[in-house]
C-alpha cells in the first residue's frame, strides 16, 4: 500500500467518524416532561397560570392545568416552546431551549419559561422517585390447602383431598 492510498482511506475513515458523531448528535432522541408545578427561584416562588397549552418544535398544542406533567418525544439538542396562557391576561411566549445530549429524561419548567426565570431553572434533568417498599407485614400469604367443594358440586376423584 502506498503513503497516498494510505493517507486517502484514513482521511475517509475519519469522515465516516466525524459524520457518524454528527448524526448521533442532531438525531439524539429526548423525553420532556413539561411541568407546570410551582417552583421556588431565588427564595421567590413562581407558579403557573390554571390552563395553559404548550407546543414543542410546532408540534400538537397540549393543554395542561395547573401541577400537570405531560411527555413529548423530540429529537436534537434544540427546541422551540409556545406557550399561551388561555385563563388571564392570555399572553404568548415563545422560546429556545437547548436539551443536553446525554440527558434522557428531562423536565421542562412552564413557569420558569412564563416568569422569565435564568435559564439553568427551565430544563432539569429528571431523576425518579425512589421505588416505595411494602412492608412485610403488609404482605399476604397464600393457603396452599385444599377446599372443600361447595355443596352440589362434584370433585372429581384424583382431585379430592385424602384423609389418613
Amino acid at each position: 500500500m502506498t503513503r497516498r492510498s494510505l493517507i486517502q482511506r484514513s482521511a475517509v475513515l475519519l469522515g465516516l467518524m466525524g459524520l457518524a458523531v454528527f448524526l448521533f448528535y442532531i438525531g439524539k432522541g429526548h423525553t420532556l416532561l413539561l411541568d407546570t408545578n410551582a417552583i421556588t427561584v431565588n427564595g421567590q416562588e413562581l407558579s403557573s397560570a390554571d390552563n395553559v397549552e404548550v407546543s414543542i418544535d410546532g408540534q400538537e398544542p397540549k393543554s395542561m392545568g395547573r401541577a400537570e406533567r405531560t411527555m413529548v418525544s423530540v429529537g436534537g439538542p434544540s427546541h422551540t416552546i409556545q406557550i399561551e396562557v388561555i385563563d388571564g391576561d392570555g399572553r404568548k411566549v415563545q422560546a429556545k431551549f437547548t436539551v443536553p445530549t446525554f440527558m434522557d429524561m428531562a423536565v421542562v419548567s412552564i413557569p420558569a419559561i412564563l416568569e422569565n426565570a435564568p435559564r439553568e431553572h427551565w430544563v432539569t434533568k429528571f431523576t425518579p422517585p425512589p421505588p416505595e417498599e411494602a412492608a412485610a407485614e403488609q404482605m399476604e400469604m397464600q393457603d396452599d390447602t385444599p377446599v372443600e367443594p361447595a355443596p352440589g358440586m362434584e370433585m372429581p376423584p384424583e382431585a379430592a383431598p385424602k384423609t389418613p
